[in-house]
Order: structure tokens, then C-alpha cells, then sequence
């Protein structure tokens, strides 16, 4: 039976690569009909139907990678209660699963009754599409209810095991009869609660608003994951407070959340980014920039910056940028005696410009979430960017002059001929640049053609280079699924979220009230970046844009602020939340591989922190750093 499940997960997965490769293929061969002068019936529905597929058969096998995110501080830290937490979290996560299941399941059926068909060219039977939806929800319904099965009736810790635990708490919870016990407790507190929260006066706005808050921070605080206690909010959200029915209003916001044509971008990018980590090209890249960067002041710990901004601009991942480059720099500074402090704090720092730098996954679910051009916000993401990175540098200098005792001895001069000849290896990676970023500003391409063009152009480099082989093709592939998937997730739940909210009015009683307030746009802007950063230490980047755009949003277009800017603000506040404890996804990346302290790796990433808290003002006094590469691709004719 075992083997029977891990093989059903396994085959989701493979089949929700199959279905990225058919967006690849669709978004290119869409892309090529434009160029003729030809168009593709219904070539953007069937690529964004690929979308769908993709993230839904990739739940199974990303939950049981463990690739899903949730706020574990209290799950890891729970000791003797370890087992019973993890109960608890498994059977509100069953729950929301097999609700999520159930009503994809009776998607199917409505669309085959009724005989609806899509609105686009093509005319498709929905039911077709639905059905794999319907498919991968039911697989990861499984998947989640197999843990829950094993952690009750066996010795199993779940996607997430404590490899330090001793007993994992099982003094407490050794026998099955406690452990059912625990279930049954549960479940008998999620219909009380449920009942208890139903039909409250849709006019009180305070009450929406502490109920939503506790619920969600409940959620999150106790370990669920985020997409589906975002789920759990909404539904709580729902039925508190209308009439309709959530399971309906769910699944529809979800099928038509997933199985857009514009976050196709998203796992396209995510896979040029895996495509380049798993092959030589990344290596290339540092032994091309080492030679010129060595003669800064400074030396070589410029490359943890310059090596993060060029490998953003072909990644869009703040992780894939840390982990790539880390990888390289790391043991070279540590050979050169570069203090540890400033190699870890550099690095920790510079790997957010993933976030920004275009291509960047943050601006692209951003853009998704309030409906912006996903080309606008990457070119507007540029030169904040650029400017953030020479900061960066601008630190390490200072460094270099005012701590002259902690210079390491300087490496050996490299000729000029050499450091040219080693610059031939940065040419692979500088072409891919100019092919992704120049076919959007050009015109030549919309962001997610782009992202076609780059994964394209990433593998036929693999491929001249010789690293692309079965293993790192088959790795990039299912690497970006289980990203794509992780982030698929959080988006329907945030959707969901969004609907939910928006049935109990809670975002314009929100904005009417800031309103009321009479506050400047600066006044807001310092507000919410108190906001992002407090939030931010608890939830990852694109759980908090996609968590707070539905209250965030009316409350910027109501003070008249521009949303391409303010992509860029979020983005500036969400690299903050990448470095700031106890919940900073780059420090645990970092400490994973430098095997330091948390709190260690957390006072190494201060000054960055605080050039960022810089960077948001630079932003304010100067929003056409910003908006002017925007504007002028609006201006530019054709």
C-alpha cells in the first residue's frame, strides 16, 4: 500500500511536468503565430488550462517534499506536545483538502450537466480542463489524510520530521488510543467553532476584523500551511458573515485563479532559474566576475552583490539567487580569509534582489493580485533595483576603509589578458539577460513569452555548455513544479480570501476608514511599511502581498498612490521580510548551509536591513526611479 501512494504522488508529479512542458510548448507556438501575423484558437485558454494542471497535480507531490510553506516556529519548538501539534495540523489540513476536493469533484459535474464551455475561442467543455483539477485535488487530498493516517497509527513525523527529537513527545501521545483521542477533540472544536461563527451581522466592521485576525493568526501560528489556512479564514469569513455558499465560491475563484494566462510567467521563470542552477553556467558566472571584482575596495566579497543582481535578472527567486551564488562564494571567501561576518551579511542581503531585479516571482503574484502589467512592474523594477545593488556595494566599501584589520591579504594580481579571457564565461549569462529583459522592452515579447524565451535559451545553453543531461533536465523540471505549486497554492487561498472579504465589505469600510483619516500618501506609505516589516517577520514574502492586497490595494488607489510604484515599494518591504527573524526565509537558506546560528546569521543581515529602511525612503523622495522605464514603454510606438 505504500509504495502504492508514494507511486500515486510520484505520477502526479510527473504528470504536472508534462503538463509545464505543453505551456512551454503552447506559450511558444502562441508567440510565433503573433509574430506571423496569425493567431492560435484559444492558444492562451489551453496554455492557461496547462497552468492548472500543473498546480494541481503538483500538491501531492510538493506537500509530501515537504515544499509547501507554513510558519513551523511553534511546531518545531512545541517538545513534548511535538506529536500532538502535528495532529492537530494534519486534520484541519485534511479538512480543508477534502473540502477543496469535494467541490472540484462537483465542478466536473455542474460543467458536464450544464454543458458549460469556456468564453474564449476555443470552446472548450470546461469539464475536460476541470477534470485534472479535480484529479490533483483528490491526490492531495490523499496525500495529506496519508500522513494524518500514519502519524496517528505509526511512528511517522510527517512531511516535516524533527531529525533532533528524541521521543517526539510520544510519553505524552505513545499510544493510538491518545492520539484518537486528540483527533476526536479536533474535530469536535472545528464544528463547534464553525457553528459558533456562523451568521453575524454583516455590518460590524470591527468584529470582521478582530475574527479575520485571530483566526488567521491562530491558523498560521499554530502550523497550518499557508494556502490552506488562508482557505480556512475565508470560509470562516463566508460563513460568518453572508449567505452564499463557500464551497462554490471557492472552487469557482480558484479554477479561474489557476488557470490564467498570465501566471503562466511564473513557473516559466521558475524553471529558467532551476534550469541555470543545476548546470555549469552559475559556476561560470563567478569564476567570469572574480578576476575584475578582486581590484575593488572590497575585493571579492563584491561578488556575493554582483553575482546576486546578475543571477536575479535570469532567476526571479530570492532563494534560487542565495543558494546559487552561496554555493559559489561562500567557500572562496572563506579560503581568502574574508570575515565571516561580512560573507554571510553581504549574501544575505544581496540574494533579495531576486525579488526585484526582472524577472521576479514577487512582482509577478503582485501583478496577478491587483491586475497591473506584469511587463510594466519588471521594467519598473530595474533601476530600484540596480540602485539597491550599488548600496550594497557602497557598504562593502565602507567596510574596506573603516575596518582595515579585518582585510584579508589580497589575492595575487590577475593579468589583464586573463581577467579577459575569464570574462568569456559571463557571455552565456549576459546573452540570456539581454534575450529576457530586451524582448519585453522591445516589444518583441509580453512577460510570459519572455519567460519562454528564457527557459529556451537556458537549456540550449546547458546544452552547448554539456551540463544538461536527463538527471538536471528531469530536476529543473520537477524543482519548478514543486515551486510553482507552493505558490499556486498560497494564490488560491489568498483568492479565495480575497472573495471572501470582499462579500463582507470588509476592504472599503477599511479604505473609507483610512480615508476618514485624512492621511498623506507618505503618511501612509510609513505606515505600511511598519506594517510589512512586523508582518513580515512571521510570513514570507508572497504570503504577505498576496494575504494583504485585498484591504491594502483600495486603500492605495483611494490615496491616489501609483501601483506600478507601490509593486516596487512591496517588493523593497517583502526583501526585508526574506532577513528578518524569527521567520526570515534567506537566514534559514543560510543557515542551512553555513551551519551557524540563526540569531548569528540574523545580526550579520542588520546593516542590509537597514540600507532597505533607506532604499523605501530613496523610493518616496524619488517615485520616477520607478515609473520613468515604465512610462516610457508606454510611450514608445507600437
Amino acid at each position: 500500500m505504500r509504495s502504492l501512494l508514494d507511486g500515486l504522488y510520484k505520477i502526479a508529479g510527473f504528470g504536472a511536468a508534462l503538463a509545464l512542458i505543453a505551456i512551454l510548448f503552447l506559450v511558444t507556438a502562441q508567440m510565433v503565430a503573433r509574430w506571423s501575423g496569425s493567431l492560435i484558437p484559444g492558444g492562451a485558454q489551453y496554455a492557461g488550462y496547462a497552468m492548472a494542471t500543473t498546480s494541481f497535480l503538483a500538491m501531492a507531490y510538493t506537500f509530501n517534499h515537504n515544499a509547501h510553506i507554513r510558519v513551523s516556529l511553534f511546531v518545531s519548538k512545541a517538545g513534548a506536545l511535538r506529536r500532538g501539534v502535528e495532529i492537530w495540523c494534519y486534520a484541519i489540513a485534511t479538512l480543508t483538502t477534502l473540502f477543496l476536493a469535494w467541490y472540484a469533484i462537483d465542478a466536473v459535474r455542474v460543467s458536464l450537466r450544464f454543458n458549460d464551455i469556456s468564453q474564449g475561442q476555443d470552446a472548450t467543455p470546461l469539464w475536460i480542463p476541470q477534470t485534472f483539477m479535480a484529479v490533483g485535488a483528490v491526490i492531495f487530498a490523499i496525500a495529506v489524510l496519508d500522513n494524518l493516517v500514519r502519524i496517528i497509527f505509526a511512528e511517522h513525523q510527517g512531511v516535516e520530521p524533527d531529525e533532533h527529537a528524541a521521543d517526539w513527545g510520544d510519553y505524552l501521545f505513545g499510544s493510538r488510543v491518545s492520539r484518537l483521542i486528540l483527533l476526536g477533540v479536533v474535530l469536535v472544536v472545528v464544528y463547534a467553532a464553525t457553528q459558533m461563527m456562523t451568521g453575524f451581522d454583516r455590518d460590524t466592521v470591527a468584529l470582521k476584523i478582530v475574527l479575520f485576525l485571530v483566526v488567521l493568526f491562530f491558523l498560521l501560528g499554530s502550523g497550518i500551511w499557508v494556502g490552506l489556512a488562508l482557505m480556512g479564514v475565508a470560509y470562516i469569513g463566508m460563513i460568518g458573515f453572508t449567505t452564499r455558499d463557500p464551497g462554490n465560491a471557492m472552487i469557482i475563484t480558484v479554477w479561474t485563479g489557476a488557470s490564467s494566462w498570465t501566471l503562466t510567467a511564473l513557473p516559466l521563470f521558475i524553471w529558467m532559474g532551476e534550469i541555470l542552477y543545476r548546470t555549469r553556467l552559475s559556476e561560470d558566472m563567478f569564476r567570469g566576475l572574480a578576476p575584475w571584482l578582486a581590484r575593488f575596495p572590497g575585493g571579492l566579497l563584491h561578488t556575493n552583490v554582483v553575482g546576486c543582481t546578475v543571477f536575479a535578472a535570469v532567476s526571479g527567486s530570492s532563494a534560487a539567487t542565495l543558494t546559487t551564488v552561496g554555493k559559489m562564494s561562500i567557500p572562496e571567501l572563506r579560503k581568502r580569509g574574508y570575515p565571516e561576518f561580512m560573507t554571510i551579511g553581504t549574501l544575505a542581503g544581496a540574494a533579495t534582489l531576486g525579488l526585484m531585479i526582472p524577472p521576479s516571482l514577487t512582482l509577478i503574484v503582485y501583478g496577478v493580485t491587483v491586475k497591473e502589467s506584469i511587463t510594466k512592474l519588471f521594467m519598473a523594477g530595474v533601476f530600484p533595483g540596480l540602485v539597491l545593488a550599488g548600496m550594497f556595494m557602497l557598504y562593502i566599501v565602507a567596510w574596506y576603509y573603516l575596518k582595515p584589520s579585518q582585510r584579508p591579504e589580497p589575492d595575487p594580481p590577475v593579468g589583464f589578458g586573463a581577467a579577459l579571457r575569464n570574462s568569456t564565461l559571463l557571455i552565456p549569462v549576459i546573452a540570456l539577460v539581454t534575450l529576457v529583459i530586451g524582448s519585453m522592452y522591445t516589444g518583441y515579447a509580453t512577460a510570459t513569452e519572455a519567460a519562454a524565451f528564457g527557459v529556451i535559451g537556458a537549456l540550449v545553453l546547458a546544452a552547448l555548455q554539456g551540463s544538461l543531461t536527463r538527471t538536471t533536465f528531469i530536476e529543473s523540471l520537477l524543482g519548478a513544479t514543486r515551486t510553482s505549486a507552493m505558490i499556486a497554492l498560497i494564490l488560491m487561498g489568498a483568492g479565495f480570501l480575497s472573495l471572501s472579504m470582499g462579500f463582507t465589505g470588509l476592504p472599503r469600510a477599511l479604505a473609507e476608514w483610512i480615508a476618514s483619516l485624512g492621511l498623506s500618501p507618505i503618511a501612509l506609505i510609513a505606515a505600511l511599511t511598519v506594517f510589512y516589516i512586523v508582518i513580515g517577520m512571521f510570513l514570507d514574502g508572497i504570503s504577505a502581498v498576496v494575504l494583504t492586497m485585498a484591504i491594502i490595494e483600495p486603500m492605495i488607489r483611494t490615496a491616489g498612490i501609483d501601483l506600478i510604484w507601490f509593486g516596487i515599494f512591496i517588493v523593497v518591504v517583502v526583501e526585508m521580510a526574506q532577513i528578518t527573524p524569527p521567520i526570515g526565509f534567506n537566514l534559514f537558506v543560510l543557515q542551512g548551509m553555513t551551519q551557524h546560528d540563526i540569531a548569528y546569521i540574523s545580526k550579520t543581515a542588520v546593516p542590509m536591513f537597514l540600507i532597505m529602511v533607506v532604499m523605501v525612503a530613496i523610493l518616496v523622495a524619488f517615485p520616477g526611479l520607478a515609473t520613468w522605464l515604465p512610462e516610457q514603454l508606454l510611450r514608445r510606438p507600437g
